[in-house]
């Protein structure tokens, strides 16, 4: 109990999930992308990385402004996802490739995941390679069908929505060698997170996540991925530090806030 006491856990700006490359059919329905979403067990995955995460709803993470937190994602459903995959012309399922990096955990979730697609009908045969493999194939419009981020999950460089729009959901990372992997590009979205990001006014901070709030909503709707889980954090504190709690699973500061925790034992 008393070091139990002393761990300290932590929300990470992060979002481990799978993409779905809207170019390549069949992933070029909206309807199989939806059905995918149902698919997956994320309480399942996340019980597989001993509940050192939670699970995701949308692409942002729940420490990130802009999170919707009534946003409610799409439920696991087998039977409803059974339902969208034969009103997109696949009732009998479909054959696909998972790439995945080939280090642990990564092939125990591509496994879950694989089983979790099987149960509607998706075959999906999974491509364990070195990262720098799976990262290529990302950034070759016709190189993957599907991608499990796990190893290259986007961790966001700064505290702001906006990180997580860009490079990997934006038209601008939907290019070779981008780190668009579902090759997602809606210019109509691309010039609303435009507006949303010359809101600079701190005053205004709060009309600005509303925006991204929206923007993030109908990414959803396309569904080029399928959000899976946000990691947690977790620290011991030792009993001769002082400063919050927060301080050593701060987001931002990795891995701890060093400008704000103090030894207590000093004489």
């Amino acid at each position: 109990p008393e070091q139990k006491a002393r761990v300290v856990e932590g929300g990470q700006l992060h979002t481990g999930y799978i993409t779905m490359n809207t170019t390549m059919a069949p992933f070029d329905n909206v309807k199989v992308r939806q059905a995918v979403n149902m698919a997956i067990n994320k309480d399942r995955i996340v019980q597989l990385i001993n509940n050192r995460a939670v699970p995701a709803n949308q692409p942002l993470p729940p420490s990130m402004p802009g999170y919707d937190k009534e946003f409610k994602g799409y439920p696991y459903d087998v039977a409803k996802a059974k339902a969208l995959l034969a009103e997109a012309g696949h009732p009998n399922g479909f054959d696909t490739q998972l790439f995945a990096m080939n280090t642990d955990p990564n092939p125990r979730i591509a496994q879950a995941i694989q089983q979790d697609l099987a149960a509607i009908g998706i075959k999906a045969s999974i491509q364990s390679l070195a990262q720098a493999n799976v990262i290529a194939a990302g950034g070759d419009k016709a190189g993957a069908p599907m991608i499990w981020s796990g190893g290259m999950a986007w961790i966001a460089d700064f505290p702001d929505p906006s990180n997580f729009y860009g490079p990997i959901l934006g038209c601008a990372g939907a290019v070779p060698g981008g780190w668009n992997w579902s090759w997602y590009c809606n210019k109509d979205l691309d010039a609303k997170a435009a507006e949303a990001d010359s809101i600079v006014d701190p005053a205004k901070s709060g009309e600005r996540a509303k925006m991204w709030s929206a923007i993030y909503g109908k990414i959803m709707e396309d569904a080029p991925w399928a959000p899976v889980f946000n990691e947690q954090r977790f620290t011991m504190k030792s009993a001769r530090m002082g400063g919050a709690d927060n301080l050593y699973v701060d987001p931002v500061h990795i891995p701890i806030n060093y400008d704000n925790v103090y030894v207590t034992d000093v004489p």
